[in-house]
């Protein structure tokens, strides 16, 4: 698997912080939610804030959004919305079918160009860390090409310089 064409995402110390409070929150479940931001001419994602939303099945293996709150959510944010994130807490270290089969129907069939991010757990409730670089994962189905790794770019939470952290690579 191949990053795709090059492109990223650059994920703000914003979005960092409601990520990772997120996840803290709901360590025993897939926790998920909206990426919300822009892409720019090149096709990179630019997560500005992050929106968690409920995950109606309070699965440790499963995601989905309760679809009024999803279309809530697309209602607050027109053309804000860049891509999803949900978290593996068993620690599961790559895309599950499920995931892959879900990316292909929205970016390919539903033609919505979302970058898909995974943080890998475990998570500590409270545990006052931040994300730990090699724990996400960013995706993006390519009709031609399949599902591609997206690199990913850490915004230093210190400044506003981005600092590039090779994410979602081994």
């Amino acid at each position: 698997m191949t990053k795709y064409a090059n492109t990223h995402i650059t994920i703000s110390s914003i979005t960092q912080k409601i990520l990772t409070l997120d996840v803290q929150q709901r360590p025993q479940i897939e926790a998920c939610g909206i990426l919300l931001g822009s892409i720019d001419s090149q096709g990179n994602w630019h997560a500005e804030q992050a929106q968690p939303l409920r995950n109606r099945y309070n699965s440790a293996v499963y995601f989905e959004f309760e679809p009024e709150e999803l279309l809530e959510a697309e209602l607050r944010y027109p053309g804000q919305i860049i891509g999803v994130y949900h978290s593996h807490p068993t620690g599961y270290a790559e895309a599950s079918s499920t995931d892959r089969e879900n990316m292909k129907r929205v970016n390919t069939e539903q033609d919505i160009p979302w970058v898909w991010l995974i943080l890998r757990g475990p998570f500590q409730q409270h545990a006052h860390q931040e994300l730990v670089a090699t724990a996400i994962m960013a995706y993006h189905h390519d009709a031609k090409q399949g599902l591609q790794k997206v690199h990913i770019l850490l915004e230093n939470p210190s400044n506003t310089d981005r600092a590039d952290s090779p994410l979602g690579e081994k």
